[in-house]
C-alpha cells in the first residue's frame, strides 16, 4: 500500500507491467532465445572475429573464386543432373555445361567490349552536357543573395584599391622581383595507367578462370563430399541421419535459390535491353548484359543501370522526356521481376529483411569491393539457409528473416 505523497519504486512498477506475447516481434523473441554469452569468452570471441575478418580480407584471392565456384555449382547442378538422367556421363555433362558458360561469356565479351568502351567514353561528356543544361535552365534573375554577394565584392574592391594606393611609394623604391612560375600540372603517366588496367583485367580473368575450373570439379564430384562427411561422423546412425537431412535441405534450398537468381537475372537483362532498344537507345545489348550482372546487387544495381542509361539517353536525344523514360525502365523492370516474380518464386525461406541486405552490402563491399557487392546477398542466403536447418542457429535465422507485421491485440 503506497501512502499519499510517496512514489512507487520504478523497478516495482516496471515489473508489474505485463506485455502481451502477441506484441513481441519475431526479432525480440529470437533475441531472447539466443544462447547467453559467458563473460570470460567475450574477449576471445572479439579476437577471433578480428582474426577471421583479417584473413577473409587478405585471402580475397582465394575466397572469391571459391565462393563463386560454389554458387555456380549450385546454379548449374540441376542441369548436370538432368543430363545425367538422360544417360550422359557426369564428367561429360559437367564439361558440356562449363563449355556453354565459357562460350556465352566469351561471346558476350567479344560482342560488347567495343560498345562498352564507347559508352564509358560518352559518360563524362553526357554528364557535362546534362550539367550545362541544368545550369542554363536555371533562372538568371538576380536574387537577394546575389545582391548581397555583389555588394560584398564591391566593398572588397574598394578595400584593395585603398591598400594598393598606400603601397605604391614603397613598391616603387624596391626592385620588382620576378613572379614565380605557376605550378605545372603533373604529367599523366599513361604507361602506368595501362599497366594497372592490364593487371586488374588479368586478375579478374584469373579469378573467373579459377572459379570455372573449380566449378567443373565440383559438378563432376556430385555428392562425393557429402558421402565423405557422412563417414567422418562416426558410427552413430541418428547423427548421420540428422546431418544428411540438414545437408539435403540446405543443398536443395541453395540450388533452388541460385537457379531462380540466374533465371531472373537473364530475364531482367533481356527485358531491359529490349525496352531500351524500343525507345531507340544505342547499344541496347550492352545495357542488357549490364542489367543481367548488376541485378545481383539489390537496389544499387538497377540504380547504376538507370543512371547510366539516363546520361547516355540525354547525350543521344537531348530530350528530358526520353531521359526520364530511359531511367525509369530499368528500375520498373527490376521492381516487377526482382521484387515481384523473384520473391514469389523463392518463397519465404530465402528472403531477408532490408536492413540485413544493406548491412551485408556494406560489409562485403568493404571487404572485397565490387566482388563483395556481387556476392553479398548469395553469401547471406547460404548463411540463413544453414541457420534455418540447424536448431541451435534458428534464432539467428529469425533475425535475418523478413519483417512480419503483427496486429496489436485490441
Amino acid at each position: 500500500m503506497i501512502e499519499s505523497g510517496e512514489l512507487a519504486p520504478i523497478q516495482d512498477i516496471s515489473d508489474s507491467i505485463e506485455v502481451p506475447r502477441e506484441l513481441v516481434g519475431p526479432a525480440t523473441a529470437a533475441a531472447e532465445s539466443l544462447p547467453p554469452a559467458a563473460p570470460g569468452t567475450v574477449a576471445l570471441v572479439l579476437i577471433a572475429m578480428v582474426v577471421v575478418l583479417t584473413a577473409v580480407r587478405l585471402g580475397a584471392a582465394f575466397f572469391i573464386p571459391l565462393l563463386l565456384s560454389l554458387f555456380l555449382n549450385y546454379a548449374l547442378s540441376p542441369t548436370v543432373h538432368r543430363l545425367e538422367g538422360w544417360g550422359v556421363p557426369r564428367p561429360l555433362g559437367a564439361a558440356i555445361v562449363i563449355a556453354i558458360v565459357v562460350a556465352v561469356l566469351a561471346g558476350a565479351v567479344y560482342r560488347v567490349a567495343t560498345d562498352a568502351v564507347d559508352i564509358l567514353e560518352q559518360l563524362p561528356k553526357g554528364v557535362q552536357k546534362l550539367r550545362l543544361a541544368i545550369t542554363d535552365g536555371a533562372s538568371h534573375a538576380p536574387t537577394p543573395l546575389e545582391h548581397v554577394k555583389e555588394a560584398a565584392t564591391e566593398l572588397e574592391k574598394l578595400a584593395n584599391a585603398t591598400t594598393a594606393t598606400k603601397a605604391d611609394g614603397a613598391a616603387a623604391s624596391r626592385t620588382a622581383s620576378p613572379a614565380p612560375a605557376p605550378p605545372q600540372a603533373p604529367a599523366i603517366d599513361v604507361r602506368s595507367i595501362l599497366l594497372v588496367g592490364t593487371s586488374s583485367a588479368a586478375v579478374f580473368a584469373g579469378q573467373v578462370g579459377t572459379a570455372l575450373l573449380l566449378t567443373f570439379f565440383l559438378l563432376n564430384a556430385g555428392d562425393l563430399f557429402r558421402r565423405k562427411l557422412m563417414q567422418t561422423l562416426g558410427p552413430s546412425l541418428s547423427r548421420r541421419k540428422t546431418a544428411l537431412r540438414i545437408l539435403q535441405s540446405v543443398d536443395s534450398m541453395n540450388q533452388h535459390y541460385f537457379a531462380v537468381v540466374l533465371f531472373i537475372n537473364i530475364m531482367v537483362g533481356i527485358t531491359t535491353g529490349l525496352a531500351l532498344w524500343m525507345i531507340g537507345l544505342e547499344r541496347p545489348l550492352v545495357w542488357g548484359i549490364a542489367a543481367t550482372i548488376l541485378h545481383t546487387i539489390p537496389y544499387l544495381g538497377s540504380a547504376v543501370v538507370a543512371a547510366g542509361a539516363a546520361v547516355i539517353a540525354y547525350t543521344q536525344f537531348s530530350s528530358l522526356t526520353t531521359t526520364l523514360l530511359a531511367a525509369a525502365l530499368p528500375i520498373a523492370i527490376s521492381i516487377v521481376l526482382g521484387m515481384g516474380v523473384q520473391t514469389w518464386m523463392m518463397g519465404r525461406a530465402a528472403r531477408m529483411n532490408s536492413p540485413t541486405v544493406f548491412i551485408a552490402l556494406l560489409f562485403w563491399g568493404m571487404l572485397w569491393g565490387a566482388w563483395g557487392l556481387l556476392l553479398a546477398v548469395p553469401v547471406m542466403v547460404v548463411i540463413k539457409t544453414i541457420c534455418d536447418h540447424v536448431p541451435r542457429l534458428k534464432a539467428y535465422s529469425d533475425l535475418l528473416g523478413p519483417l512480419e507485421t503483427h496486429n496489436a491485440v485490441e
